[in-house]
């Protein structure tokens, strides 16, 4: 990006930007682009998946540019307010709960120690 911030908000608009090349692939034009939605909707979001960004003005999509995510993150909200980041969440193996069986097991093993020695 070849822009010059003039204001803070503006500023703050480029980090943006810059920080969303992080995370996908893009030309410096949809940098530009996505740049420009913003700064001229200032209510525009942008919202990323793994295969686009998607720029809206409320409700209405305004444009879709395809992009290479980084397997680090499942997607990202990006507007003038907020930059989030949904970073990739891999289950843990196993499933379900975990932990509880051997806490059991020590509290039967304490309660039948403490039964043993009241005899």
């Amino acid at each position: 990006m070849k822009i010059e911030p003039e204001t803070y908000e503006e500023l703050i608009r480029m980090k943006r930007c810059h920080d969303l090349v992080k995370y996908y692939q893009l030309s410096e034009e949809e940098l530009n682009m996505i740049y420009d939605f913003l700064t001229n909707n200032k209510d525009g979001v942008v919202k990323g998946n793994t295969a686009n960004l998607t720029l809206m003005n409320g409700n209405n999509v305004v444009n879709t540019i395809s992009s290479i995510c980084s397997s680090a993150i499942d997607g990202l909200v990006m507007s003038n307010i907020v930059f989030n980041v949904i970073k990739h969440y891999t289950p843990s193996s196993g499933g379900g709960y975990s932990g509880g069986s051997s806490s059991n097991n020590n509290n039967n093993n304490n309660n039948n120690n403490n039964n043993n020695n009241n005899r």
